[in-house]
């Protein structure tokens, strides 16, 4: 080793000290072997110690694992099940424990690589920020007709008249926020002669960066949609073990929810005059459910007639033509969304009569009694509470005792006495009327519109409007009324949930009388105006499906929603997030094909069922536990269910306004 000197800036002195550095190296070369040979070398790793022998014609000889394709898939599958970044998984892999017996990360990587290729991916450049992908859906159907299940399933269908099978196949879409700055659309396919029905039973054909729009959709499903004219047209031919042809025509259907289901079928939103997607009912008379019958009579034909008409209602709530060359009859309304608006709005009118007569914390207390979080705060003006997802509305509707916290009353709101036409005008029209009489038009509630009205000078118009009563009257509150209007509703409800020959289903005639039923006392009971398109669809619709296609149990969207949790969790953890230009929608629909491969192969992990055991002293310790106290609750519903001899809003912002 040469200790440097102090610095030197002249040539000669640089000189000096390398003539110097040669002279001592050499000499230390002169006293040095000229050959050398290892013979053994140890290594710690993954905490153990590894011998290496080098000897003088044997190659080293290190002993690692090796690992097959199924190990390394297996190993895959389990990494894909746990969302596993690969940056966790290289860290596992590093630990003192097991790591040697885990796949590296390369071979994981590359195996990976193959398995993305499964089903060929189509990148759509149309779609916000060129963020989109899709498959091809025959090239879906063919693939999936590998899976065990799905291969028995489909051939053990009947075989019609013409020598083919029906395959029955339902679309729908969704749009959610996949981030704040981040919306996500998303439409898949299902299969309905599946058994089973759960979020890894949807297959996405197409998976796109924005948001619920006409024109993202005109954009983004062209090739989807011809590829399903095709497949409704021409069936699909599947070719099974022995090498024989199964031909299948395909029965399809579409599900959505009213958003979605406008846009893509070309009418008006829900709040328009002509709201339904089915029939020409307009808002003038969705409250009257003395009509005998709304037939399903919109077509694409119709639309391509009316959609060049100058005036709205001559268009008769058309403004595109659907996107698909679809009978109205095949698009079946989605039961989940019809229940989750409906009873929604069920709750937000007993939440505003607690609040009326002054019985918010009876009300609060009693939610806390079934289970379900549930809040009321003031806020200045107005009262805000919580809003609840499906699984607390499902248990509010069996459990809640509405005589725990309400009690008769001769004032029911607003709509306690006869109710004056003023009330039926929509908020633009009310804010006008305000500006016309000069008064303020800002607020979000009719109540507070109309009080200001009250209180300016009338002319004709405005005396008639505040004075002269509707058609329809509400009776004062009463409880018992209150409670047979929700049993109406639970029969109705539970009936949607049953498929053909159980228990509590009802067929499309019972159906129809009983949601003709609930309709009707509905209005007397509450308020004409809290009549929304979701119950003009469960009174005058439902039954017309329940005719056609047996049971509407497979067409709830349940499994839909899941599948949108089930991305977004894949985005968070498993993609770029569309950051250093990658593609997120890609990295999502790739996750999805390593699972339906996982699927083919036998590969698919399935989590253990685990049984809970008690122990006879955990009764004598805590007393009953909550899942008695439930299992109890369930029975007094069944029991009231089945005391029943047939049976044998659209409100995302809660609040009341009490300006």
């Amino acid at each position: 080793m040469i200790e440097r000197s102090r610095p030197c800036t002249s040539y000669n002195g640089r000189k000096k000290r390398r003539l110097q550095a040669e002279t001592i190296i050499s000499a230390v070369n002169d006293h040095l072997p000229r050959s050398f040979q290892v013979e053994t070398a140890f290594f710690r790793t993954a905490g153990e110690v590894c011998r290496v022998s080098f000897g003088t014609e044997a190659e080293p000889t290190i002993n690692h694992p090796t690992f097959s394709t199924e190990d390394i898939e297996r190993e895959l599958a389990a990494k894909d099940h746990a969302l596993m970044p690969d940056a966790a998984y290289l860290a596992y892999k590093g630990l003192s424990n097991g790591g040697c017996h885990m796949p590296s990360l390369h071979s994981v990587r590359t195996r990976r690589l193959i398995i993305n290729e499964s089903i060929k991916l189509h990148k759509l450049d149309r779609a916000k920020k060129g963020d989109g992908c899709r498959r091809n859906v025959i090239d879906l159907l063919h693939f999936i007709y590998q899976i065990p299940d799905i291969y028995e399933q489909i051939n053990a269908l009947p075989v019609q008249e013409n020598g083919r099978r029906k395959l029955r196949v339902r679309f729908a879409g969704d749009g959610r926020a996949t981030t704040k700055r981040t919306g996500t659309v998303m439409c898949v396919l299902a299969l309905l002669d599946e058994k089973k029905k759960n979020a890894s039973r949807e297959y996405t054909v197409n998976l796109c960066n924005g948001k619920e729009d006409r024109a993202a959709f005109e954009a983004t499903l062209i090739e989807t949609l011809n590829e399903l004219k095709i497949l409704r047209k021409e069936g699909i031919t599947f070719v099974d073990e022995d090498e024989k042809e199964v031909k299948c025509d395909v029965s399809l259907t579409m599900c959505a929810d009213r958003k979605f289901l406008g846009m893509f079928l070309g009418v008006l939103a829900a709040n328009a005059k002509y709201f339904c997607p089915y029939c020409y009912c307009t808002k003038e008379v969705i409250a009257d459910f003395g009509v005998s019958s709304w037939e399903i009579k919109r077509s694409y034909a119709d639309a391509k007639k009316l959609i060049d008409k100058p005036t709205g209602d001559e268009r008769l709530g058309y403004v595109d033509l659907p996107l698909l060359d679809l009978p109205f009859d095949c698009v079946v309304p989605d039961t989940l969304h019809l229940f989750l608006r409906i009873m929604g709005k069920l709750v937000s009118q007993v939440t505003v009569w607690a609040v009326e007569q002054n019985r918010q914390a009876d009300l609060e207390k009693e939610m806390a009694r079934i289970g379900v979080p549930f809040s009321i705060k003031e806020e200045e003006t107005k009262f805000t509470w919580s809003n609840l997802d499906g699984n607390d509305l499902e248990r509010v509707l069996a459990r809640l005792d509405l005589k725990n916290f309400l009690h008769d009353s001769a004032s029911a709101g607003q709509g306690a006495l006869p109710k004056a036409p003023i009330w039926h005008l929509k908020l633009s029209d009310l804010k006008a009327l305000c500006r016309v009489h000069k008064v303020s038009s800002a607020g979000r509630s009719k109540a507070e519109f109309i009080n200001r009205l009250c209180g300016v000078p009338r002319n004709e118009e405005l005396e008639r409007l505040l004075t002269k009563p509707c058609r329809h009257t509400v009776r004062p509150m009463v409880v018992d009324d209150i409670v047979r209007l929700w049993q109406e509703f639970r029969v109705l409800h539970y009936s949607l949930k049953c498929d053909v020959g159980e228990e509590n289903y009802l067929d499309s005639k019972a159906f129809f009388a009983k949601a003709k039923k609930f309709g009707t006392l509905f209005v007397e009971t509450t308020f004409e105006e809290d009549v929304t398109p979701y119950i003009h669809t469960l009174v005058y619709h439902v039954h017309q499906f329940l005719k056609i296609y047996g049971s509407l149990a497979q067409f709830s969207l349940q499994s839909v929603e899941k599948k949108n949790h089930m991305q977004t969790t894949v985005f968070h953890r498993m993609s770029g997030k569309g950051g250093h230009h990658s593609c997120y929608t890609k990295q999502c629909m790739e996750y999805e094909n390593r699972q339906l491969y996982y699927r083919v192969h036998g590969l698919f992990y399935e989590p253990r069922k685990y049984k809970p055991r008690h122990h006879p002293e955990d009764n004598e310790l805590v007393g009953p536990t909550l899942r008695d106290e439930e299992a109890r609750q369930d029975e007094a519903a069944a029991a009231v269910l089945a005391q029943d001899p047939v049976a044998n809003g659209d409100n995302d912002f809660n609040e009341l306004n009490v300006a």
